[in-house]
């Protein structure tokens, strides 16, 4: 029972739909052990070997659960910095330097 890894680590920078099928497959993959921890659980297997594998198999969950939970902040990443690097002004509107209120009611002493 092995799970294959995916990287999410690569210099390059992944589109939102190769993430999002990363995830999809990670995320059946997280079925197919759930239930295998079921069957496993329901199975008439010596006591001893039935510890191990289920044990087993919680890892394979855990680390594939880690893997979409960084699969998903690297989506969120993405997303942030495309709303950043594409700022919406709309047509016609001028530019104005945003001066704070405060900055004029505070008193300075040297």
């Amino acid at each position: 029972m092995s799970v294959s890894a995916i990287s999410s680590s690569s210099g390059a920078a992944t589109s939102s739909s190769n993430v999002s099928s990363q995830i999809a497959k990670l995320q059946g993959q997280l079925k197919e052990l759930t239930q295998k921890l079921k069957d496993t659980a329901n199975s008439d297997m010596e006591a001893k070997l039935k510890v191990q594998t289920a044990k087993m198999l919680q890892a394979q969950i855990q680390a594939i659960q880690a893997q979409i939970q960084a699969l998903q902040q690297q989506q969120a990443q993405q997303k942030s910095a495309g709303k950043a690097s594409s700022p919406q002004v709309a047509e016609g509107t001028e530019e104005r330097p945003n001066y704070s209120p405060l900055g004029v009611q505070v008193d300075t002493y040297a």
